[in-house]
């Protein structure tokens, strides 16, 4: 189990700026692929409290983590566990948590259900990651969504809040790139399966 606070920084990219990135500053850096798994309750009392809840599976583990919301809208606090690859199967068949991990001890300690919950989606990314510093990862994703959407992303995480998002400006600046503040990307899977039922 760990606990920390996440602190990052999210911009959108179109597919040109995404490949200029990927051809410079991630132009070392190995790719790998993560599917994310999202739930919330029948009432979405995750998402009316700011919260997010996924399963994530890579190539050599797979993870369970509640995001929760801090005073600060660059940071949550993430609780995540570790889980085997029998546990992952259970949880997605049977879409619950396992009750002993801290994402269900915090629902239970807030009233909610961790054992009846409704599948929202799954995203697949392929993920880059570069250290700028000590305090500061810069990740670059391409993410596919349901219905063959594609959209790409630019996350700089740091543990010192302080002159992080003056320096992730700058770095949007130096590279010509548009300055468009992402949403979580489970809010955008919402917000796409909402336009093609419109659509």
């Amino acid at each position: 189990m760990s606990q920390e606070v996440e602190i990052e920084f999210k911009n959108m990219l179109t597919e040109k700026e995404y490949q200029q990135l990927n051809n410079s500053l991630f132009a070392s850096s190995k790719s790998f692929t993560q599917t994310n798994y999202y739930f919330d309750t029948p009432s979405e009392a995750l998402k009316q409290a700011g919260m997010g809840l996924r399963l994530r599976k890579l190539k050599d583990k797979n993870e369970c983590t509640l995001k929760v919301p801090t005073d600060n809208p660059h940071s949550y606090l993430e609780l995540t566990d570790n889980l085997t690859d029998e546990q992952m199967k259970d949880s997605l068949e049977n879409l619950s948590i396992p009750s002993a991990s801290e994402a269900a001890k915090y629902l239970r300690s807030k009233d909610i259900d961790p054992t009846a919950l409704d599948f929202i989606g799954d995203i697949t990314t392929i993920r880059k990651e570069v250290n700028l510093q000590d305090t500061q990862l810069l990740v670059l994703d391409e993410s596919q969504f349901q219905d063959g959407i594609v959209d790409y992303e630019l996350e700089m995480e740091v543990s010192d809040i302080s002159n992080s998002e003056e320096l992730f400006n700058s770095l949007l600046r130096e590279h010509g790139i548009t300055h468009r503040p992402s949403k979580k990307k489970v809010a955008r899977m919402i917000a796409y399966k909402q336009d093609i039922s419109q659509g």
